[in-house]
This record gives structure tokens, sequence and C-alpha cells, in this order.
């Protein structure tokens, strides 16, 4: 197309596509090393400015099966005393506390929650079900009282893409969540939604880049209910926020986990973000369609939290 470099794009997404349309790598991402593609992550995470003097961090770590888990909180004076645990996307290969510092300050700033984001372990070094058990012990330290947030009330999962799968797991392992806060959570290692051929050559996530983020995940490993959610029993699941994106192969994922809970009777709050890509919340600063959709997000959570 002239002017729009995918079909239904959105406009404030054009100039981002093209810039990684010009990537100089000639080998398709999904062959890259892991080496690489982690290289590109933390040269795009160096570039990320500080955060507002308004959010509040603190960093600390839990022993969990002899690695030291580093753990970042997120919140204002004016926090509330429930909280949640974030944990971030990237393959479950990718990403850290720093590159997603500033999603989850402003869901802390948007809903008053105490936000805890994990740096768990990365595959293929690391694979299933390491980085899901260290979220799972950290979900339950956070609740115990013992971290330096002290009681917490009630506690909420959260996290994009891998790190929606791993909040779902970890949901189904402890029973402990108040509610979910899922952005495009990745359900399924059969990619068999149909939206994995309607968008598998997607801008930023392909279909054979998701086949290759599960294999190095699961590192030849059967995968359970707690690995693909999508074959787990449901109905115990707390209400749920889930966010997804039109242009993304991980589109039919979110749909059907939305339309499971629905049919257990699970209060769920959806949206399709149309014309936006997986990813998306990464580019909120350059896209403000992105910025709507993910404020969309964050007010539907503060109303389940508070519904007062």
């Amino acid at each position: 197309m002239a002017n729009a470099p995918y079909p239904n794009l959105h406009p404030d997404l054009w100039a981002l596509a093209r810039d990684m349309a010009k990537d100089p790598d000639p080998v398709p991402e999904h062959l890259r090393p892991i080496a690489a593609m982690r290289s590109a992550v933390a040269t795009m995470e160096a570039t990320l400015p500080p955060l507002a003097p308004d959010i509040l961090t603190e960093d600390w770590t839990l022993e969990v099966n002899g690695r030291a888990v580093a753990l970042r909180s997120y919140g204002t004076a004016h926090s509330r005393p429930e909280a949640m645990l974030y944990i971030h996307g990237g393959g479950w290969s990718l990403g850290s506390l720093r590159g997603h510092d500033h999603v989850c300050a402003d869901i802390a700033r948007d809903t008053g929650l105490r936000v805890v984001s994990i740096d768990y372990a990365l595959a293929p070094e690391f694979p299933y079900p390491t980085a899901l058990t260290e979220c799972v012990a950290a979900a339950r330290y956070l609740v115990s009282g013992a971290s330096p947030l002290h009681d917490i009330p009630t506690l909420w999962l959260g996290g994009d893409s891998a790190g929606g799968n791993l909040a779902l797991g970890t949901a189904l392992k402890t029973g402990r969540a108040a509610g979910l806060f899922l952005i495009y959570p990745a359900t399924d290692p059969t990619c068999s939604a149909a939206s994995y051929d309607t968008h598998a050559n997607a801008p930023y996530l392909t279909r054979a880049l998701m086949h290759r983020c599960w294999r190095d995940y699961l590192g030849g490993a059967v995968p359970d209910a707690y690995a693909a959610p999508v074959t787990a029993d449901l109905s115990a699941l707390p209400q749920a926020v889930i966010l997804t994106a039109a242009i993304d192969p991980l589109l039919g994922d979110g749909e059907a986990l939305a339309t499971s809970l629905r049919s257990a009777s699970i209060p769920v709050w959806f949206e399709q973000a149309e014309g936006l890509i997986h990813g998306f919340i990464r580019w909120r600063d350059r896209c403000p369609a992105a910025a709507e959709a993910f404020s969309r997000a964050t007010r539907a959570l503060a109303r389940a939290v508070d519904p007062s």
C-alpha cells in the first residue's frame, strides 16, 4: 500500500512499522541468536527516560531454588494497600525490569495499586517451569506479608504476552489472585487460532517468531495446563481485564480466553484494540492510539479494584 505499510494498521503506527521494515539484518528474527536479540532489546531499554518523580520504587531480591530473583516495586504517596505482581513479556527469553518500568509505573499511577515487577529466569537457558516457579514463589512471598510491602490484603496478577501466560499459570497454581490484568496473553503453544494465519507476518511479531518463543520456553517438555492455559480448567480463575491487539498472531488466544472465562460466569472486561500490533504498550509515547488503549484498560482495572 502506498501509505499504510500493513492492512488496517493505525496511522499512528505507520512510521514505526516502516522503521521496523528497514531492519538491516538479513536473518529473519526467528532465526537470530538469542544474544543478538537481547542486545537489541538492551539497546532500546537504554534509551528509555527515567521515571517521573512521583513514582516511588524499591528493589529487593527473593531467593528461589538458589537463584536471586530481582523484584522492583512501584507506587505513589497515595498507593492503596492492594498490590499487583506484574510479569513482563518478551517471549520468555527477552526483557528485564528496566524495559517495563514505565508500564508498571503507569499501572501504579492509574489504579493506585502497588505494582511489583519480577526479573524471572529467561529461556532457553532456563526452560519451563523455571520462570513459572519463580513467579509462583514471588506471589506467595507477597501475600505472606514477608516482603517490604508487608501486609497485602489482595494480590492481582498481570502481564503482557509471555508475561500474561505466566500470570495465568501463577493464578492457576496459587488460587490466590484477586483478579487478572492481561495484555495480548499467549495461551496456546500449538498456535492454532485463525489469527496466526491471518497475521502470520504482522509487524513486530510473526507466527514463525512465536513458534520459536514457545520452543525456547518449553525446551522440549510437553506443556501441561500451567504452561498452556488453553487446556486448563479455568473455572476457578478470578475476574479479568484483557486487552488484545487486532493485528497480532496472538489475537485469537486472548479472544478464546475471554470467551472461556465468560462461559464459566467469570466477569471479564475485554477489548480488541483496532489497528494496533503486538507490543503496542512499548510505543505509547509514539502512538497516541496505543496510549489511549492502555489507558482504557487501566481505567477498567481501577474500577475492578475499587468498584465503589
